[in-house]
């Protein structure tokens, strides 16, 4: 057994031990030696955690949590019963063209309005430094342009994730004085890691694809529909997306997003939390308002955007242009007939292959024939393999970020709206009225159409139809015959059949009749 001796320590000034035995034992050193480490530890404890705090905190978030703002009327958010968006028909209207060589032009309109919301903008235009994991921007008007603008007050430190497979805590990093450079720093310090740790241990990022297509009929319509808003780009990528189909071409694309990994902002637990702590109250005034309230991005995805765009001359309206370009980009393919017509869409179609960065550079590559006629999976050189998967050599751009309200941390959706036409339109043959032939007469007759065909200047020479004494025959040119001829003949007596009379018609636009009478045709009322 231990025992107390008189002698101290001159450190903590309490008896020690030593190893002569003892029966008796005071709990007065055992109670002073208990709060005495107790004081020690809640004392180093509490120096460590030592930050300084602002005196406004309270008011600041009182303040900001009180601004009286409308996201959905500050961002034009879209009534679409919970979709991400809502198409709806207006008018239809059908109008069809005179007829030329045989042919006739008829048309079908049909009048839409689409209304999207977006809660992912994509990034399609350069940032200069605004848009970055964590920054602090205007949750105003301006976010709905792709554009936001900066807040500039002075920051407090703020933890970002990095979401690779086997990066554990080391894709955690604090980022002490934000701004787009020390984050790109923290960011790629992380990234290095995983390139010379995870990576190595066989860890291998393959991008999280998601696709969208579409018919383009507007500019405006066809990047709402495949998720990159025109609004948000300008240049060359707004260029790209300015492609529609008229009554010569039909425009369809097929868009990727793959994203190889996502740098996300934990939650601020309170709105002052993000400012550092010599920021006023009176700045926070000055800075934001009901009409300009603070935002912040919560995320930005790194990776690629793909846009595979379609154009062709097939006007066969009963094939699905989106689906052609799923079949051609492997996402799906269908039975053996659909895949026959798939490919002779392909076949009269030219597809041009756009690579947009975060920089918003663009790199176009057309798709031969060749590559076209290898069936499904045709661009997966393209799509998949090395390139869509993230490493050193191929790190991904920013493409895409969310932003939330710093008031409450609610995600921002941002609303568009637009109206286009759809025209649908065919060459359809002309369809003639009949021609009805009574035989009054005492003699065998016959008549014949002469013609030219359907979108040609070949002249042909339809077979006779014999009529004896009191017959009556209807009968109509080919459809999509053209420059129509009628050629009446009648036989006297036992001889040849002589001709008669002969009416132009150019068409039969409604019902024609012609009796004869002591050998002639004579026109009648239908």
């Amino acid at each position: 057994m231990y025992h107390f001796v008189p002698e101290t320590d001159p450190f903590l000034h309490l008896p020690k031990f030593n190893d002569a035995p003892m029966k008796h034992f005071n709990p007065h050193y055992k109670i002073t030696l208990a709060m005495l480490f107790s004081f020690l530890v809640i004392s180093c404890a509490k120096e460590d955690d030592l930050s300084p705090t602002n005196p406004d905190a309270a008011d600041i978030n009182s303040y900001i949590r009180g601004l009286n703002y409308d996201p959905t009327a500050l961002l034009n958010v879209q009534e679409t019963g919970g979709a991400s968006s809502k198409r709806t028909l207006q008018d239809s209207t059908n109008t069809t063209n005179a007829p030329v060589q045989g042919s006739v032009l008829k048309c079908v309109n049909k009048d839409y309005s689409l209304a999207n919301n977006f809660d992912d903008v994509a990034i399609l235009r350069p940032t200069a430094g605004v848009v970055y994991p964590g920054s602090l921007v205007f949750g105003d008007q301006s976010m709905l342009d792709g554009a936001p603008n900066p807040i500039t007050l002075p920051r407090a430190p703020m933890t970002l994730t990095v979401d690779l497979p086997g990066i554990s805590e080391q894709g955690v990093f604090v980022v002490e004085d934000p701004k787009n450079s020390t984050v790109q720093i923290g960011l790629d310090n992380a990234l290095e890691w995983w390139n010379d740790n995870a990576y190595q241990d066989g860890y291998v990022n393959a991008a999280n694809s998601s696709y969208q297509s579409a018919t383009s009929y507007s500019s405006s319509q066809f990047s709402l529909d495949i998720g990159l808003n025109a609004q948000w780009a300008t240049g060359s990528v707004a260029a790209q997306m300015g492609y529609e189909s008229n009554s010569e071409r039909r425009v369809a694309a097929i868009a990727f997003k793959q994203v190889f990994y996502t740098v996300t902002l934990d939650f601020p637990t309170s709105p002052a939390d993000v400012f550092r702590s010599d920021v006023s109250l009176a700045a926070i005034e000055e800075a934001f308002q009901s009409d300009t309230p603070p935002a912040y991005i919560n995320s930005v995805s790194y990776g690629r955007i793909i846009m595979v765009r379609m154009e062709t001359t097939n006007f066969d309206y009963s094939v699905d242009l989106s689906a052609v370009l799923n079949y051609a980009s492997g996402v799906n393919s269908g039975t053996g007939t659909v895949n026959s017509t798939y490919d002779n869409v392909l076949q009269n179609s030219t597809l041009n292959v756009v690579t947009i960065g975060g920089n918003a550079e663009v790199a176009v590559s057309a798709i031969d024939a060749a590559s076209i006629e290898e069936g499904p999976g045709s661009l997966s050189a393209i799509l998949s393999g090395e390139n869509a998967i993230y490493s050193r050599d191929n790190p991904g751009v920013p493409i895409a970020y969310t932003v939330r309200y710093l008031k409450d941390n609610s995600l921002a959706k941002m609303g568009y709206t637009t109206e286009y036409r759809v025209e649908e339109c065919g060459n359809n043959p002309f369809v003639h009225e009949d021609i009805t032939v009574t035989n009054d007469s005492f003699h065998d007759t016959r008549f014949r159409f002469e013609y030219k065909g359907q979108d040609s200047s070949t002249q042909y020479f339809g077979a006779y139809v014999h009529l004896n004494q009191d017959d009556v025959v209807s009968r109509r040119p080919p459809n999509g015959a053209h420059d129509v001829t009628i050629r009446f003949e009648s036989q006297i007596g036992a001889g040849d059949y002589d001709f008669i009379d002969d009416d132009d018609f150019n068409y039969v636009y409604s019902e024609a009749c012609y009796e004869f009478y002591c050998g002639s045709p004579i026109p009648r009322a239908a």
